[in-house]
């Protein structure tokens, strides 16, 4: 069989189909308590939905769907609750076949195989506008550390590299996907945070050839260690953690350039989103043009319509995630809060790969952290644009994001147009209460216009989302 980045398509789509299947009528359906209820009060089966095709189907969910109190706790509901009758029911022929066998010699391994399949025992945390642990089963680590060692593959990273990784010491996605990645690779990764005296001091004790750094702050961090004293010039791989936007890779470039690294050194990415376990990333004969390379057997990468989380296939759309083969947080049609031009799986120009890459992602688009002038927070613009989509009082309407011009504070501004007979502060007052049920806060400001006159400058995140 060809390797898992060779085969060809119609492989690959029938070892999906077969994946898909496994996920939603073995461990999905039966286990989570959150999708259960959800495809009950869809009026759907485990069945219907265990095809691409069924599966694409179903409507997107974020962190609002599973926890639409705000309350972080309702998470609990994606984390798959199976006991030992339900693993003899649903686990693998393979899985459970060693498992009884093992049980006839010592009773107690049959427990110990279930609760590597099934029992949570490592957390990440996740969240935009929330924040809630993700769980990892045993099984689940495993697959990380699998995907991990492909991704040093797809980096062109071998043995012999020295990784330093200059990520917050937290326990996010992020840093386990590389830990585990070095694991799983058996390379050399320290990792001594984002403290940049301590970062300093690492890189002095080590011939690193591979940095990691958070995307939105490398180029301020390579000219902090600049200034004391750190020699990068044998550095031959600088991985942005995070999807870097364009202006933040130049930013990096001109930083290597200014401190003195050899050309020789690539600027690559690697991301995982939100919710996500898996790094995707640029593969090295790219230098990061052809975007960000997935995992066909270990995910499903879908996009849909930002305002209504409903199937999409064109403009800018937010990329959906469905895991496949994890057992602690389970997620299907998991909306990411990233924007992307698009998913494609044309094999790739640079590397000849046939996985799916995910081209032009924007990070976390949908929402952004605002410098308010109540504090700083994370605002979902899909809530706010859920609160306008198929109202009888707004017949078209454009959220605007960025700072006053007053004091440089950032605004959520929305610009709505109301039928002829309807009030303007009517309309006005119920788009604010609307907005602050389903977001979480009271828009900056709410305007009221004449239809034809709605802005359309700046970039725009999706149809009816702007950022100045």
């Amino acid at each position: 069989m060809p390797a898992w980045d060779r085969r060809p398509t119609s492989q690959l789509a029938k070892q999906r189909e077969a994946a898909v299947r496994t996920q939603v009528v073995d461990a999905v359906a039966p286990f989570s308590p959150f999708w259960r209820a959800r495809l009950k009060s869809l009026g759907r089966t485990a069945t219907q939905s265990s095809t691409l095709d069924g599966l694409s189907q179903l409507p997107a969910v974020g962190e609002r769907d599973v926890c639409p109190d705000g309350d972080p706790a309702g998470a609990a509901a994606l984390v798959l609750q199976a006991g030992e009758s339900g693993f003899a029911l649903h686990a693998q022929g393979p899985v459970l076949r060693r498992a009884l066998a093992r049980r006839l010699a010592r009773p107690g391994t049959y427990r110990a195989v279930v609760e590597a399949d099934t029992r949570p025992t490592s957390y990440v945390w996740a969240g935009q506008g929330l924040r809630f642990p993700v769980a990892s089963t045993r099984s689940d680590l495993d697959l990380v550390a699998r995907a991990g060692a492909r991704l040093w593959q797809l980096l062109g990273l071998t043995g012999a590299d020295v990784v330093v990784s200059g990520l917050p010491t937290l326990p996010t996605a992020s840093v386990q996907a590389l830990q585990l990645g070095a694991l799983g690779a058996g390379a050399p990764l320290l990792a001594p945070g984002d403290d940049v005296d301590d970062l300093a001091a690492a890189l002095k004790l080590v011939p690193v050839t591979v940095l990691a750094l958070p995307s939105a702050t490398a180029a301020t961090t390579l000219d902090d260690l600049d200034d004391l004293g750190v020699d990068l010039s044998a550095l031959t791989t600088l991985l942005l953690v995070g999807a870097p936007y364009d202006d933040e890779r130049a930013g990096v470039r001109a930083a290597l350039t200014r401190i003195g690294v050899p050309d020789r050194c690539l600027v690559l990415a690697a991301h995982v989103p939100d919710g996500h376990r898996l790094a995707w990333a640029e593969c090295r004969e790219s230098a990061g043009r052809t975007g960000l390379h997935t995992y066909p057997d270990l995910d499903l990468v879908q996009m849909v319509d930002p305002e209504t989380g409903e199937a999409a296939d064109r403009g800018a759309r937010e990329v959906v995630v469905t895991q496949l083969g994890f057992r602690g947080t389970a997620l299907l049609r998991w909306r990411t809060g990233d924007v992307a031009d698009n998913v494609t799986a044309d094999p790739c120009p640079s590397c000849g790969r046939t996985v799916p890459r995910v081209v032009g992602l924007r990070s976390g688009a949908l929402v952004p952290l605002l410098a308010l002038r109540n504090g700083t927070r994370a605002v979902d613009v899909r809530a706010v644009a859920g609160a306008l989509v198929g109202r009888a009082d707004v017949q078209d309407f454009r959220i605007v994001l960025g700072p006053s011009a007053r004091d440089g504070a950032d605004e959520v501004i929305v610009h709505v147009v109301p039928p002829a007979a309807a009030d303007p502060s009517d309309v006005a007052v119920a788009v604010a209460r609307d907005v602050r049920a389903a977001a979480g806060l009271l828009p900056t400001q709410v305007v009221v216009a004449a239809d034809g006159v709605l802005p359309t400058d700046g970039a725009p995140v999706s149809r009816r989302v702007l950022q100045r």
